[in-house]
């Protein structure tokens, strides 16, 4: 037995050499292991790295919009005319004189479907309100021109006809810049269109002989036609403001291969040229 005094080091390397040989090897042992699992200890974590920010792109043509359409016609609706008819069987003189009552101003709603970057498909739903006024001064019979009397009927009528038309013009835009450019960008347009008439009411009075006038004889007038198609071509602009609503002006020109109304002195317009606005979201 022997006291040592020393410090831990010394302690254990004096324990190291005066020890058996088996304790040193178990203690040569403990000493590599310790080393090992110091090495093999994991790193402290890392914070994980955000993932890297997309920044979406702006569509100033939207994949799919809707909105409302103000049209203003330029052209009547309605042409001012006046015919004078003679037939034989039966001998009838008739001089008819038309004069438009339409009203220029037309509404409705629009959508719009972008194809491709500068491609869209756009279609309205318009209402316009068309009428006509007019006036027939008709002889029938034969005069006997041997006499001072005219032998022959005279009728007068004055017809107020009104009605609806509905039209549906599709048209694809081609526009002069990529959707997702920005700025304003102007368009081209061509189509097809259809029309129906509706809503048809007539009010006619009657006079024979200039003698007291009847009213009223409320026959609907009879269309030539209740649906007529018709080719549209136009062009425009699309403008944004600074709450996104897009503005379309545009003008558009239509051109109907029948009429609506078609008697003596009377045809609706087949030639359409309008001016027209749209707020689109």
């Amino acid at each position: 037995m022997f006291e040592i005094q020393c410090t831990r080091a010394r302690c254990l390397t004096r324990l190291f050499f005066f020890a058996p040989m088996q304790i040193k090897v178990c203690l040569f042992v403990a000493l590599l292991s310790s080393a090992a699992l110091h090495a093999q200890s994991p790193a402290p974590p890392t914070a994980p790295s955000e993932p890297p920010r997309v920044l979406k792109e702006s569509a100033y043509v939207r994949r799919f919009s809707v909105g409302a359409t103000l049209s203003v016609l330029i052209l009547p609706s309605v042409r001012n005319g006046s015919a004078n008819v003679v037939t034989t069987s039966p001998t009838v003189d008739g001089l008819y004189a038309t004069t438009e009552a339409s009203k220029r101003v037309g509404f409705g709603a629009m959508a719009q479907v972008a194809i491709t970057e500068r491609f869209a498909v756009a279609g309205n739903v318009l209402i316009r309100k068309v009428g006509y006024k007019k006036n027939s001064d008709i002889y029938q019979g034969t005069d006997n021109p041997l006499t001072s009397k005219d032998e022959r009927t005279y009728t007068v009528l004055n017809e107020d006809t009104r009605a609806r038309h509905l039209d549906i013009p599709v048209v694809v835009r081609y526009y002069t810049k990529d959707r997702h450019m920005s700025g304003p960008r102007g368009f081209i347009e061509a189509g097809a269109a259809i029309r129906r008439v509706s809503k048809i009411s007539t009010a006619t009075d009657k006079s024979v002989n200039s003698g007291d006038t009847v009213c009223c004889d409320n026959t609907p007038a009879t269309p030539a036609s209740r649906a007529v198609r018709g080719l549209v071509g136009g062009a425009g602009f699309q403008l944004i403001d600074g709450v996104g609503v897009r503005v379309v002006p545009e003008v558009r020109y239509t051109r109907w291969m029948g009429e609506t109304f078609k008697s003596p002195s009377t045809a609706t317009n087949r030639n359409q040229v309008e001016a027209m606005i749209s707020l689109t979201f």
